[in-house]
């Protein structure tokens, strides 16, 4: 090696630490770094002058830690940055890349055959980006953050926080599986990498009674092996390193040769005032470069001062120096000099001036002052221009309470209802095309005092078709649901599923029939997937899915799209499992010569409506032998092509061809060759042919980058999408001549908002729209609860970034009419009625309180039950409270069905129970509610209860059957109790006495416990709640009303009901004896022994004696309105007035 000797400094403009150095390798110029985030060039205008600055460009506002310099382009990044980027060498930049939250560390030096630079970012986490544009190519977890890292010609090795050496793949990013592939460097972290040919050279800390030291020694590593090799020794403390130049604070620089790491290194000593801060070296090795905290950059050359050559060792390109800027014009400013002599600036966003008028509301947002009262004007008196005056009686406590905003004609809550039907008026909102419609943006469940039952669902749906509410769990699944539901055949198979006798506790199948039969039933009507979510969450943790499970969690790192597409294929392999009856599937398809026998049965009914049977092509490169193997599938994954250099033909890139490739997907993979037995490459494409192509496609469109997405992006007025697409099937290699068209059904797709959140709708061709003339389209757009019609345009279209494709569902047109469902089963075995369905392995044959209907007492259309049910908590109401003390729930508490009882209606065992289950369920219950439920811990556990123990899927089962059947039900406060179950019941099969014994102009509905001491003369729900107790109630207030609407007073008697309940409060007295107290209207009591019916209670009511004597008892309502959890739409004790509005207040109390 050549001795070095110095040669005159640089010195920076200002005295600030030069943090990093690059020479360039194409010209004469010196790049630097400074501690303030500015990166300018240093260059000669002769071999023998000083370097002088010239272009010079700000990176951020950290240290630049890191100076890559190549052709045409200069790479720096900051310190604990938030990115880095590209500039050209005159200073304009290229692109930047930044992570949100999350700062780069570094970035390699060089780029692999692939053309990726490694970016280590604080997760931690590796990205592949492309040194073009500045994208994210690939992204992988790693285990330590990396703080170091380089490309080798074959890998991508990066030095860990945690001191060891990995090996990368170089072109997914992912740590290589073998034994060799890490080593452990230094022990308390790595300070420097640099790779050169197969040697890997670090420098780092070592640890010395617990604390970190600078270690004495280069270590040297095999990059092949990862073996330690020798390391070098060096004594100088801290270390910096490029290449084979070595260098400490202190100004200690030592050589190494890489190629004879035995020879002696060579030693020098930089003269510096205070300590080095970065070093390199040039590309020839001919210099090198010193930078020190004083902004001095110390040079040294191996080259004589008579034989002086440019820093990058040839005359490579002119550099080429900054335009001096023209001066600004002199104008001569004057009170008539027009103000478009002044240039504007360049801007992306719309001026001030460019808003239209329409953005500000005609009638003012504050409304104008309130008038003075008389009475305060008449008794005002003036001192020194200041009038006084007493406040009035009648006015004090309404001072300064005045309205802030004016009140919106239709409010979100039905409490908040005016009488006028106006609706609401639209926010202004100018669409720069960048924001999705409002439509399509999240909608929000917000919570009035009275609960979720008081939010306005129908506001926000106007159509007969249902939407399905956002306040669960894994209600993300709800555009899976629509998208499902409105699929003829989806949804007829669900159906017919629910029919059979299905053991399984948890199946999605079932679920999934029960909510088609729900959006069937509700026609408009909001709806909820309670029970499908739970069960979605209960399978997903049973088979560790857990990135399917939503907990929750508001954040702009949830990848919707991706996580729907997950559960895509997770809801479409359990549908294939869970309908499988083997084998004895029923044929939905006719396949002419096919007979299913126990050779050759049918597949499982799912899989024979999207079950892709295609065969796998293998062909050897080598020996061009041919093996074929089966391959099946329900959901293919999109694969797009990729980017092509200038040399090669582009690929089609029209959704058909796109579609095609995918479905055939070629492949290449290595093994070894049975036929050659040589270890070679394998092509693989899928041989399907085009009648064999499956009644329904399903496909997962796989858009994870902005290169993908701007596929799918309109063109020219132009979808990319179109609504139907001919598929051509590939037979034996060769093309098939038929092709199966297909028509576009049903799509979920991505919105993703302007701070980067995301949720999901579905867009859905509905069926029972075709076949309708109402609307213009068929195409509806389903939001979760807001529900639109939409056009055909509007559907396929992809105007922006903000909606991504996510899952499509295409039906063949050729075989919607000839999938045959017959065999499938419609109806519920109402045996179910009949049978003893306990599952409780501990049950006391004296609790039993029911008895099952006998086949004779079957139902019939118009069969009258009574029914109440009871519920524990699941999960407790979610509330935020703000610093005004203000609250809102976020998430409403989540009640569970935990026992339900129904009775006859009628005939001779009339109030007799038939159903009264317990529910088993194996999640936490987080509270019982003893109080107002009766049940207590142990009752709903399969060892413990002594009750009728049954499924929930059994009881849904039965009261599906009852619905089905036609029942009417009696209860008191059902909505809520139905709500909870998860079952629609149609408005002409309920009889609520809530609604019964309700005048609007008293403003307040009734709890069932007064209506039955009052009416009924009972005391109930005096220490628990129990549900026959209740239902048998509710039924004799039916009787009782039907009593007296015969005899013509019971309008009278429910005038009387209210003006007698204000005198008690509208609570039953409390009981302090063993005998009930009873009002005097009653004034010929019955016997003890005598039976209370409807007849006797008229009879009493209608003896004249209609004022009941009040009673010394205390009239306690707090015990009863303690508990929060008492809000559940039963038509009980409420204090709050009827709005009288055109919508109902339903909220009421147990």
């Amino acid at each position: 090696m050549a001795t070095y000797h110095h040669i005159p400094p640089i010195a920076t403009p200002l005295p600030v630490p030069v943090s990093a150095l690059a020479f360039d390798p194409v010209s004469d110029v010196v790049w630097a770094g400074s501690n303030s985030g500015n990166v300018a060039a240093f260059t000669r205008r002769g071999l023998r002058s000083v370097p002088v600055r010239s272009v010079a460009f700000r990176v951020g506002d950290l240290p630049v830690s890191k100076i890559v310099v190549g052709e045409n382009y200069v790479r720096a990044g900051c310190n604990r940055g938030m990115g880095f980027g590209t500039w050209g060498k005159g200073g304009m930049n290229k692109w930047f890349y930044h992570s949100d939250n999350r700062s780069v560390h570094t970035f390699t030096s060089s780029t692999t055959s692939s053309n990726v630079i490694g970016v280590s970012i604080v997760g931690p986490e590796l990205l592949l980006v492309s040194p073009a544009t500045g994208t994210v190519v690939r992204q992988c977890q790693v285990p330590s953050l990396i703080t170091h890292m380089e490309f080798s010609h074959s890998s991508l090795i990066s030095a860990g926080a945690d001191g060891y050496l990995r090996n990368h793949d170089p072109r997914t990013g992912i740590t290589r599986a073998a034994a060799d592939s890490s080593v452990r460097a230094h022990p308390s972290g790595i300070q420097g990498l640099q790779v050169s040919g197969n040697f890997i050279f670090t420098i780092g800390l070592q640890s010395r009674q617990g604390r970190p030291f600078p270690d004495h020694l280069v270590k040297v590593f095999d990059a092949r092996t990862m073996r330690a090799l020798p390391p070098v020794p060096f004594s100088a403390g801290l270390l910096f390193s490029i290449c084979v130049a070595v260098a400490s604070t202190q100004g200690s620089v030592t050589i190494v040769d890489a190629a004879n790491l035995s020879a002696t290194p060579e030693f020098y000593q930089i003269d510096t005032n205070s300590y080095l801060t970065s070093l390199a070296l040039s590309p020839t090795g001919a210099y090198m470069a010193f930078g020190d905290a004083d902004g001095l950059i110390h040079l040294m050359t191996q080259v004589d001062e008579d034989g002086l050559v440019p820093f990058n060792g040839a005359n490579g390109k002119a550099y080429e120096w900054p335009d001096t800027p023209a001066p600004l014009p002199d104008t001569e400013w004057t009170d008539s000099t027009p103000l478009n002599t002044i240039g504007m600036p360049h801007y992306t966003s719309q001026l001030l001036s460019s808003w239209s008028p329409n953005f500000v509301s005609s009638a003012p947002y504050y409304p104008p002052p309130q008038k003075i009262p008389s009475q305060i004007l008449n008794t005002m008196k003036t001192n020194d221009n200041v009038a006084y005056a007493t406040v009035p009686k009648e006015l004090r406590g309404k001072r300064n309470v005045v309205a802030t905003t004016q009140r919106k004609p239709n409010a979100r809550f039905r409490s908040g209802k005016t009488k006028t039907s106006e609706n609401e008026p639209e926010t202004p909102v100018f669409d720069s095309g960048e924001e999705a419609p409002k439509i399509y943006r999240k909608v929000e469940i917000e919570y009035s005092k009275f609960g979720v039952e008081d939010f306005d669902f129908g506001f926000y749906n106007k159509t007969e078709y249902s939407g399905l509410e956002t306040h669960i769990l894994n209600s993300y699944t709800n555009s899976m649901l629509q998208a499902m539901h409105y699929s003829r055949p989806i949804r007829l198979l669900a159906k017919s599923h629910v029919a059979i006798d299905c053991n399984r506790e948890h199946c999605l199948l079932c679920e999934l029939g029960f909510v088609v039969r729900m959006l069937e039933d509700a026609r408009g009507t909001n709806c909820q997937s309670s029970n499908f979510c739970k069960t979605v969450g209960v399978l997903a943790q049973a088979s560790n899915s857990i990135d399917l499970i939503d907990y929750g969690r508001e954040s702009n790192e949830v990848d919707h799209s991706h996580m729907i597409q997950s559960f895509h294929r997770f809801l479409i392999d359990h549908l294939s499992a869970e309908g499988n009856s083997f084998p004895h599937n029923p044929v939905l398809l006719k396949v002419p010569g096919y007979v299913p026998d126990s050779y050759n049965p049918a597949a499982a009914p799912i899989t024979q409506l999207m079950g892709i049977d295609a065969k796998n092509r293998v062909t050897c490169v080598n020996c061009k032998a041919v093996r074929t193997k089966e391959n099946v599938t329900h959901i293919i994954d999109l694969i797009y092509p990729r980017k092509t250099i200038s040399n090669e033909i582009q690929p089609p890139s029209d959704f058909a061809s796109i579609l095609r490739d995918s479905l055939l997907r070629q492949m290449t993979h290595k093994a070894t060759c049975q036929s050659c037995k040589q270890f070679g490459t394998f092509s693989s494409r899928r041989s399907i042919a085009s009648k064999d192509l499956p009644p329904i496609l399903a496909l997962n469109a796989c858009v994870s980058s902005d290169e993908t997405l701007k596929i799918w992006m309109d063109k020219r007025n132009q979808t990319f999408l179109q609504p139907r697409v001919e598929l051509q099937g590939q037979v034996e290699g060769e093309d098939d001549p038929e092709k199966a068209t297909y028509e576009l059904r049903a799509m979920i797709v991505e919105i993703v908002a302007v701070d980067k959140h995301s949720h999901l709708v579905a867009i859905v061709k509905v069926p029972e729209a075709e076949a309708s003339s109402d609307y213009g389209s068929p195409w509806y757009l389903f939001n979760d609860f807001v529900v639109r019609n939409i056009s055909e345009q509007e559907a396929l279209s992809f105007p922006n970034k903000w909606k991504v494709p996510a899952v499509l569902h295409f039906e063949r047109v050729d075989l919607r009419d000839v999938l045959d469902f017959s065999q499938l089963p419609v109806t519920l075995d109402a045996g179910i009625l009949s049978r003893d369905t306990s599952i409780s392995m501990n049950r006391d044959p004296n609790l039993i309180k029911h008895e099952p209907l006998r086949f004779d007492e079957l139902p019939t259309p118009g069969t009258l039950v009574a029914i109440d049910a009871e519920f524990v908590s699941m999960q407790q109401e979610e509330t935020e409270y703000r610093s005004d003390g203000t609250k809102k729930v976020i998430r409403p508490a989540r009640l569970s069905l935990a026992r339900v009882s129904v009775l006859r209606g009628d005939g001779p065992k009339q109030a007799v129970p038939f159903i009264d289950d317990h529910i088993h369920t194996s999640e936490t219950i987080v509270d019982y509610l003893t109080e107002f439920s009766g049940i207590r811990f142990g009752d709903l556990d399969l060892v413990q209860s002594p009750y009728t123990l049954t499924p929930l899927k059994v009881v849904y089962k039965k009261l599906r059957l009852l619905v089905d059947s036609g029942c009417i039900f009696i209860g008191h406060g059902l909505s809520k109790d139905f709500r909870i179950i998860n079952i629609f019941v149609p408005p002409d099969q309920v009889i609520d006495t809530v609604d019964l014994y309700f005048v609007k102009s008293r403003q307040r509905r009734l709890s069932l416990r007064f209506l039955s001491w009052f009416v009924l003369g009972e005391q109930i729900q005096t220490d628990t709640h129990d549900s026959i107790e209740d239902a048998r109630s509710a039924l004799d207030l039916y009787k009782a009303y039907h009593q007296f609407e015969e005899q013509g007073i019971f309008d009278a008697k429910l005038e009387e009901l209210y003006k007698e309940g204000r005198q008690y409060n509208f609570k039953p007295p409390v009981v302090e004896s063993a005998t009930p107290a009873v009002p005097q209207a009653l004034t010929n009591p019955f016997p003890l022994d005598m039976p209370l019916d409807a007849a006797s209670l008229v009879k009493m009511f209608s003896s004249g004696h209609n004022t009941p004597t009040p009673l010394s008892m205390q009239l306690n309502m707090n015990t009863f309105l303690s508990n929060p959890n008492l809000n559940r739409n039963r038509g009980r004790d409420d204090s709050t007035p009827y709005s009288g509005h055109r919508f109902k207040n339903s909220r009421s109390f147990h």
